[in-house]
């Protein structure tokens, strides 16, 4: 018996209490292998604790404690990846702050009963076919049902695809092109498969560190291969499309505006001074338009002339004023379900289009809200904005690429939206990603960090650059490929004047969507149940 098969028999024995408080802390150690803290080494370590420990279940035939080891690893894992939502609770006047550690307890959870499931799944499967799905067999079998539970985790009801294994790698943007391929759930898919192998090392076996070092190998392949694809499809990109010179000048603009003054009306004025000028000081004759973020008027723009007029001044000629701001009913069949409602009037999370008359030309309203934050579920049914007030959105109706004259078509993304892979990209397919959002809700947490790098996935995926627009960070300026070209960070006032990159060719998953995932599974599954050796391996 080598010694790591004794840690991973000692781990094993663990009962009670004990073995609860080792798999959360095994599982909030992965937690920081995420952004912004990008610990790596201490993913594997969590992933391979947690097959240890359903080993000893699958040796016990203990399914119950199996979906009880995954819900715990899972709980101290998305405690540390959603702790930042408890910021948003705390933003003055605070009423609800001692609502926001039980809440975000809750939503960590919730999501972990998917990792519960699958962990339960797991010695099921071991079970039925013991000799089948034993040694790194057995790995290959977790790693597919990570990924079922991470997409589940992903579209179940609402869906809340944060912080999926595949981020782990956001340090490295040749390490993230998989994601062309097979979207972030197949970039999950490898992570899981290759951090995870190391478990085998535990095996009673012949050259146990075999697996591990095919893994690595196969890992460095994968980057090598996927930072040497990145350059040839930028090369290409640029060939093709129009000179930089002729790409248009884009100006995003951060005020940073405290969310704890962003909707007090006595400060109304400051703040859209505060936009004014920072969309046209030190401005170059060249830039064609202008961008503010998300809610960037904390007022009903469209149902605002006097502010429209006052913008004319900041739209380039030619160009247009591109802003989010929530918009009253704009159209009959809007003001007819105003005059239906008697708890006050629809309200949509959009974005405008501006031109230099002051004219809104196009207008885009989000349709994935975010549930409790802006609207109520089951509004509809359960009638409690007759008792807490009218506090939701509306739901956007269509996706659509925007297009206006002088500008590439391109998709809207407000805020959350960015975080669903597949979602966002309608067709035809436009020639960049706009997201604006407004992360000052959860302050200098990890929240904002992770959620630019679900906007660089989105980037990946389909092979188009993005202009990020945020209120008090991160704006960025990221290529088709996920790099960040330009930046403000967290709680700076300031303004990016970049060109906007040009698109790659259509990748695999923009193409396909998670039909490619599929056959990631598959090849994945086959090569693993497919017997090689006529003796079965030793069973773990």
């Amino acid at each position: 018996m080598n010694h790591v098969s004794s840690w991973a028999r000692w781990l094993g024995a663990r009962t009670g209490w004990r073995r609860i408080a080792l798999a959360m802390a095994f599982g909030a150690g992965a937690g920081f292998a995420m952004p912004p803290w990008h610990a790596l080494p201490l993913m594997p370590v969590g992933l391979v604790a947690l097959i240890w420990l359903l080993d000893d279940d699958v040796a016990g035939a203990r399914r119950r404690r199996a979906f009880f080891d995954g819900f715990f690893w899972a709980l101290g894992h998305f405690s540390v990846g959603c702790y930042w939502i408890i910021e948003a609770f705390f933003v003055p006047p605070a009423i609800f702050a001692p609502l926001g550690p039980p809440i975000v307890l809750g939503l960590a959870a919730l999501l972990s009963l998917f990792v519960g499931a699958a962990s339960a799944l797991y010695v099921v499967v071991r079970q039925k076919m013991p000799g089948r799905w034993a040694g790194w067999r057995r790995v290959a079998l977790f790693a597919l049902l990570w990924v079922v539970a991470e997409w589940a985790r992903g579209h179940v009801m609402t869906g809340f695809p944060w912080n999926p294994a595949g981020h782990v790698w956001a340090f490295s943007a040749p390490a993230l092109q998989p994601a062309a391929w097979v979207g972030v759930y197949g970039l999950s898919l490898l992570t899981v498969l290759i951090l995870a192998m190391p478990a085998t090392l535990a095996d009673a076996r012949a050259r146990p560190w075999l697996p591990s070092v095919i893994v690595a190998s196969l890992a460095l392949a994968i980057g090598t291969i996927g930072g040497l694809s990145l350059e040839a499809r930028m090369a290409a990109a640029n060939a093709r499309t129009t000179p930089v010179e002729a790409r248009p000048l884009l100006r995003l603009v951060q005020p940073n505006i405290p969310q704890g003054e962003k909707w007090r009306a006595e400060r109304r004025a400051e703040h859209v001074g505060k936009l004014m000028r920072l969309s046209t000081a030190g401005r170059p004759a060249e830039v064609a338009h202008v961008i503010w973020p998300e809610t960037a008027t904390a007022f009903l723009l469209a149902q605002s002339p006097t502010y429209l007029e006052a913008f004319r001044p900041l739209v380039p000629k030619g160009g247009y004023l591109l802003a989010g701001a929530p918009r009253g009913p704009m159209t009959p069949a809007e003001e007819r379900r105003a005059a239906a409602l008697t708890g006050g009037i629809p309200i949509w999370n959009s974005l405008h289009a501006i031109d230099e008359m002051g004219v809104i030309r196009a207008t885009y309203d989000k349709i994935h809200l975010v549930p409790l934050g802006e609207y109520l579920p089951l509004r509809d049914i359960i009638p409690l904005s007759d008792t807490i007030g009218r506090g939701s959105f509306e739901f956007g109706e269509t996706r659509q690429p925007m297009r206006l004259p002088g500008l590439p078509s391109f998709a809207v993304a407000i805020c959350y939206e960015a975080i669903f892979p597949a979602a966002i990209v309608p067709s035809p397919r436009p020639a960049w990603i706009l997201n604006v959002t407004n992360d000052s809700w959860f302050g200098t947490s990890s929240g904002p960090y992770q959620h630019m790098v679900s906007a660089r996935l989105r980037a990946v995926e389909e092979g188009l650059p993005m202009i990020r627009v945020a209120n008090t960070g991160i704006s960025a300026v990221i290529d088709g490929g996920g790099r960040v070209l330009g930046q403000l960070g967290m709680n700076v006032e300031g303004v990016i004047d970049a060109r906007l990159p040009p698109y790659l060719s259509p990748t695999l998953y923009g193409s396909y969507g998670d039909v490619t995932l599929l056959v990631l599974m598959a090849l994945v599954g086959m090569s693993a149940f497919l017997r090689r050796f006529r003796k079965p391996e030793t069973v773990r």
